[in-house]
């Protein structure tokens, strides 16, 4: 609303005098050539290739995100697991998988096991339903996998695999070698 009062135009002259001039960087990065962006956006492209798992978890009527989808595809891989060692294999944190995991308990897609011999240690793993969900969902993402490398053949596929194997040992070497808590 525009008025004629002296006042308002005062004060939207000083308002429009407090903005800030543009920032001016000392550092810059080369994106295209930043390793950590470039997997970013490889990362980002892919999940919008081929089946878009968004859409795949919508069509079902079963009202679950991405992280319970991520938690029930590793419990499918690999079998029952610890919320350890799903937080690791997800790169994740431990009140994630916790999270996911309540949802998905909700749903009868996944129990829970204690150890014998350590009762704070529980495994979780996918009950029949939850198997089930499983195997409606994953033939699309192996579809789009398969989409998405087809622009390689076997050996540069092999080949970078490789580099990914490579730099994935650097990765935890940069790791251990920066988290050294010990003098």
């Amino acid at each position: 609303m525009k008025t004629d009062d002296p006042q308002d135009k005062k004060d939207q002259e000083s308002n429009s005098s407090i903005k800030a001039e543009a920032g001016k960087v000392r550092y810059t990065i080369d994106l295209q050539s930043f390793l950590p962006y470039v997997m970013y956006r490889f990362g980002a492209k892919m999940a919008q290739a081929g089946h878009k798992l968004p859409a795949l978890l919508q069509a079902t009527g079963v009202s679950i995100g991405e992280r319970e989808w991520r938690i029930i595809s590793v419990l499918g891989a690999y079998g029952g697991l610890t919320n350890g060692q799903l937080a690791e294999i997800l790169v994740t944190d431990a009140a994630t998988v916790t999270r996911g995991v309540k949802v998905l308990k909700q749903l009868n897609f996944v129990d829970t096991k204690n150890s014998k011999r350590d009762r704070r240690r529980i495994m979780i793993y996918l009950t029949q339903p939850g198997a089930d969900f499983h195997d409606i969902i994953t033939p699309k993402r192996i579809e789009t996998g398969e989409l998405i490398d087809s622009c390689f053949d076997y050996e540069e596929k092999e080949q970078l695999f490789q580099l990914f194997n490579k730099l994935d040992r650097h990765l935890k070497h940069l790791e251990h070698e920066l988290d050294d808590e010990w003098e």
